[in-house]
């Protein structure tokens, strides 16, 4: 919608069109949009249409990074438009869904289970597909099972939503332990919670090194059943391999533990999404330092970056990733006394030399330099540079100092 859509004079205007609709959704009402431009942005798809079928190309592309400029102006824009409402393509959904806890003893086998089985092909994408190494499953275990629980049990919604101030106004205290007596706490009293999720899946992420959470939906055509007969022929195809010795050591190359209810689905997504703060609460409760990166790898590679000959050596690498796209988080933790900033920019080289972009996720902010048909778009949209000056790389002054 634009103000040029409405008549002069008539009371009526794009902005009170908007806080209507957004009225109708407080009071619990569903309605279509009234009518949509049909100038250039009207006609603008609200999602990238081609995604599907680019994530499945097994080439030495990304699938997404935030320097990229394809599509609308406000896409990817780091702060230099203002947005006051958006509008989404909606999915129907699943009538059943499937959740998969699938451990694998290398990377080389977890990549060829992404590539065989979860993008096979552009109609049977699964719903989500998330990625923990085995330092990432060791973190979140040990750092993170109150959140973990929190979010079990409150969700993520307004009581979440206070706890979570009452922690960051906690450690904005004008003391010097405020800044770590949340986390030092959280990481003292984990150990005397019990595990946050069921002891199956325990026991598979302490077995394996490399572990996928599968998410999997029915939509009437078909989609779980020819998933489950990729991923019943891989397990076949892997498993049948191995050689058992009399004791059963070495039964299985590929392991799949089913999350058999409500409950073991939120407690594995609870688990999966507090893995940045439990990479914080770990650094402080071990007295340690850290370094967080994101970054997206060619959608044929996977392998972990190396790290510089001469980088200092990392006390834990933590990567766990949106893994169907190939965006990795990185939590990478350090002894006192590294120069992480420089760890941080070397480990950005050598990302970057594996054909990877970085950042993939969460913006370039001051930190990151973006190349310059993405810092032209931005100053394209915001000439007076008002908005979020100095970000990525770009001047802090008026006018881009011109």
């Amino acid at each position: 919608m634009e103000d040029s859509d409405y008549t002069e004079h008539s009371g009526e205007d794009a902005v009170t069109a908007l806080d209507v609709y957004a009225n109708d959704v407080k009071q619990g009402y569903r309605r279509a949009m009234g009518k949509s431009s049909k100038s250039q942005h009207g006609q603008a798809k609200a999602s990238d249409a081609e995604y599907q079928t680019t994530v499945c190309e097994c080439t030495k592309d990304v699938s997404r990074f935030n320097a990229d400029t394809k599509g609308e102006d406000c896409n990817r824009s780091e702060g230099k438009v203002l947005i006051l409402a958006t509008v989404h393509d909606t999915f129907p959904a699943p009538k059943k869904k499937r959740m998969f806890w699938v451990s694998f003893p290398d990377m080389e086998t977890t990549l060829a289970f992404r590539r065989e089985v979860c993008l096979n092909n552009p109609n049977d994408l699964p719903i989500s597909c998330e990625y923990l190494d085995r330092d990432a499953f060791d973190i979140i275990d040990r750092s993170g099972r109150i959140l973990t629980y929190m979010i079990r049990y409150l969700g993520m919604g307004d009581m979440m939503g206070f706890l979570w101030g009452v922690k960051v106004g906690i450690e904005g205290l004008p003391f010097s332990w405020a800044p770590i007596i949340c986390d030092k706490l959280l990481h003292t009293f984990n150990n005397w919670v019990p595990e946050s999720i069921p002891g199956k899946f325990m026991n598979a992420g302490r077995e394996w090194d490399h572990h996928c959470m599968v998410a999997v939906g029915e939509f009437g055509d078909g989609t779980l059943d020819r998933f489950m007969e990729r991923m019943d022929a891989f397990l076949k195809k892997h498993n049948d391999k191995v050689v058992v010795d009399e004791n059963n050591v070495g039964g299985k190359i590929v392991s799949i533990v089913e999350a058999e209810s409500a409950s073991e689905i939120t407690a594995l997504n609870a688990f999966r999404f507090v893995a940045a703060p439990a990479f914080t609460t770990y650094c402080v409760g071990e007295d340690i330092q850290g370094v967080s990166v994101d970054y997206a790898l060619p959608k044929n590679g996977g392998i972990a970056p190396p790290l510089a000959p001469s980088a200092a050596v990392p006390l834990k690498r933590m990567r766990y990733s949106h893994f169907g796209c190939n965006v990795v988080h990185e939590d990478i933790a350090y002894a006192l006394g590294v120069d992480t900033h420089k760890e941080k920019m070397s480990f950005k080289h050598n990302v970057e030399g594996e054909g990877g972009k970085l950042p993939a996720e969460h913006g370039h902010g001051t930190e990151y330099h973006a190349p310059q048909n993405s810092q032209q778009r931005w100053m394209n949209m915001d000439p007076l540079n008002v908005m979020n000056p100095g970000v990525g790389g770009l001047s802090i002054l008026p006018k881009y100092g011109k």
